[in-house]
């Protein structure tokens, strides 16, 4: 048995039937096959179904209006370099502001809000690092 949705050349196949021109033996065959798989049958009433389509036609005027919108885009291209250099210079602008703002709010070289040491903790940390010499020395 021919089936559609397993043979390598079903678009031919279907195109064939569809257009009637299989011989008797092949149209019987699918005809039996299409009325038992219903893959085969959803893809032929899909394929009935896009014969019915209304094709819209092409306005008046299309031609005309196509070939200016290509033209319009061939002029548009001998400024490359502007397109080219104009793209980075939007996200820059962009970085460098929230650089200087990050830099106005957070300037640089002013001590943060850290605790300084005093000259007692200084001393207290010097001491337990010779006592801790000390021990292990032993």
């Amino acid at each position: 048995m021919i089936c559609l949705s397993r043979n390598e050349q079903n678009a031919e196949l279907l195109a064939s039937y569809l257009a009637k021109t299989l011989d008797a033996a092949g149209m019987a065959e699918l005809d039996s096959h299409i009325q038992e798989c219903s893959d085969c049958r959803g893809l032929v009433s899909v394929w009935e179904r896009l014969d019915e389509f209304a094709v819209p036609e092409v306005t008046p005027g299309f031609d005309q209006r196509l070939y200016a919108r290509i033209a319009a885009e061939e002029t548009g291209r001998s400024s490359w370099w502007r397109r080219l250099l104009w793209r980075p210079v939007v996200p820059l602008a962009a970085a460098a502001a929230v650089a200087a703002l990050a830099l106005y709010l957070h300037p640089l070289g002013t001590p943060n809000a850290t605790k300084q040491a005093s000259n007692s903790e200084i001393e207290q940390v010097a001491q337990a690092v010779d006592d801790l010499d000390l021990l292990s020395f032993r």
